[in-house]
């Protein structure tokens, strides 16, 4: 019932006792009508028709900015037509409205409403509305039908060229424990865990050591990204973190795209990805919702590379560029072939030189991708 329809049958309700104890009928006749035009409003509202509703959401994962639509199929189950209908979709607080066709006895229709996908992140989509208001006003039902469902809008994943990957960058081997295990060349031995294959075991050691050991072996020419995203929130304007955002998606895409693991870090802590192949819908997930975070540092990041394991490219996206995080980064280098910043700022700045680091400075996640592949092509 509505505050008007609550209004009416309060005042009917005063005129009834006031009528009734004053022994005035014009004040009973005027209160009984008010009650029983309240009465008349709620069942009108609470007929309403069976309906069978079938939504779909289409993609579930949509990039930011590309067409995303609801499909509603409504089937009429009742024994009369049904006509006049409004349907009412929640998108956060958005409201999307759509009238309903008209439907005969067993009928049934389509209705379809593209949803907006001009921001980034998980939205879940509610059930279906029906409101039904009666003619003055009074009374107003809504039912729900189906259930809510999500859809993940991505940032944006840019097309960029391939960095040149996949040469071992020491000749004498492996550069750390914790490359990959493949068939390419030996490295070390280390004790066996459960899961790996016995015709590894190292039989002189094991009997020497009284446990299993085996051969750990690796691929020393397998590119591997990684990708450390600064989401500190002084290094950003609002605009430019969204960009930063689009061109974190754009390197995981691009460099996953090749079949090639990749990681995703950020300066708080947080991590996607890892040596093994991922696929990079499941990185633009962890993405989609990514926020600022004040918490840690792109330096202390930087150091902890220093004892994980190296690769081929490391990529660190930011905002404004911190001259002093540039020795950090640095000093990876025989960690990682390519050392690149890619730098968000909202007015553009000549970009800083520092050796073994490649700067890229951009204003757009567009400008960078011409930047990139330029610098790739060079």
């Amino acid at each position: 019932m509505t505050r008007t329809g609550w209004g009416a049958a309060a005042l009917g309700a005063v005129l009834l006792a006031t009528g009734a104890a004053a022994h005035w009928a014009p004040f009973v006749v005027l209160g009984f009508g008010l009650v029983v035009l309240v009465a008349a409003s709620l069942g009108y509202v609470a007929r309403s028709p069976r309906l069978a509703l079938e939504r779909a959401v289409e993609p579930p994962r949509v990039e930011k900015g590309q067409p995303a639509i609801a499909v509603i199929r409504a089937t009429n189950l009742s024994w009369r037509t049904v006509e006049g209908l409004v349907m009412e979709q929640r998108l956060g607080d958005i409201v999307f409205r759509a009238e309903l066709p008209r439907l005969r006895r067993g009928e049934a229709g389509l209705r379809t409403y593209r949803l907006p996908t001009s921001q980034r992140g998980t939205y879940s989509v509610g059930p279906v509305e029906i409101p039904k208001r009666d003619p003055l006003g009074l009374c107003r039902r809504v039912r729900r039908l189906g259930q809510p469902q999500v859809i993940a809008v991505h940032p944006r994943a840019l097309p960029l060229r391939s960095l040149p990957s996949g040469m071992s960058r020491n000749l004498e081997g492996p550069s750390s424990d914790m490359s990959p295990q493949g068939t390419v060349a030996f490295h070390r031995l280390r004790e066996y865990v459960i899961g790996d294959d016995l015709r590894t075991v190292h039989w002189p050691s094991t009997a020497r050591l009284g446990r299993l050991v085996v051969r750990h072996y690796v691929d020393t020419a397998q590119p591997w990204t990684m990708v450390l995203v600064d989401v500190r929130p002084e290094v950003y304007s609002p605009e430019t973190f969204e960009e930063a955002m689009d061109v974190a998606a754009s390197v995981a895409s691009a460099m996953s795209a090749g079949r090639a693991p990749v990681q995703l870090r950020t300066t708080a802590g947080g991590r996607a990805g890892g040596t093994g192949l991922e696929s990079p819908a499941r990185l633009l997930d962890y993405l989609t919702d990514l926020g600022p975070d004040a918490s840690g540092s792109l330096v202390s990041q930087l150091n902890r590379l220093r004892h994980d394991r190296g690769g081929s490219a490391l990529v660190v996206v930011t905002g404004a560029l911190e001259v002093d995080s540039l020795p950090a980064m640095a000093s990876l280098s025989k960690r990682f072939d390519h050392l690149i910043v890619a730098s968000l700022v909202p007015r553009l700045v000549p970009a800083p030189t520092y050796p073994g680091v490649d700067v890229l400075v951009a204003t757009s996640a567009d400008e960078l991708a011409q930047a990139w592949d330029s610098w790739v092509t060079r």
